[in-house]
């Protein structure tokens, strides 16, 4: 199998060699490169290839012109009724209110159970109660306690 090497060039240098898009001196570098490199002879055999199978299709001529069959819909619309404004009536905005405050509750719900307030079920992690004074089951008496545990 045969590598790139260090010096060869990129396959974008390669390209830009077969479009002619490269100053008189990268194109002989390249070109002289590419005559003793299989690697890069090869693929800008390729390229060249590519670029003819490209260049051999044509684009396609329609016979007609389309142009006076699509202007026609392309025209402006003139306004229905100028004078009347559509308006929303209140019927139409209430599932959306209502969508909006179910959101709404849940989002509130789910906070209060990552703060720990009121409708939390654990305030601490159970795997925390190893660290405590008095082990997970164990009876807290009086002064022996730790702050927090009673």
């Amino acid at each position: 199998m045969i590598s790139q090497s260090q010096d060869c060039p990129r396959a974008e240098a390669l390209s830009a060699l077969i479009d002619g898009e490269l100053a008189p001196r990268e194109h002989d570098q390249l070109t002289a490169h590419a005559a003793v490199c299989p690697l890069c002879g090869a693929t800008l055999q390729q390229f060249s290839d590519l670029r003819g199978t490209f260049q051999r299709v044509a684009h396609p001529d329609a016979g007609v012109d389309i142009a006076a069959l699509v202007e026609p819909q392309l025209q402006p619309r003139q306004p229905a009724e100028s004078g009347r404004a559509w308006r929303r009536w209140p019927w139409q905005l209430a599932p959306g209110g209502v969508a909006a405050a179910g959101v709404l509750a849940t989002g509130v719900y789910l906070g209060m159970l990552l703060m720990g307030g009121t409708a939390a079920v654990a305030t601490r992690p159970a795997a925390m109660a190893v660290f405590d004074a008095v082990p997970p089951g164990g009876l807290c008496v009086g002064a022996l306690c730790a702050p927090g545990t009673r």
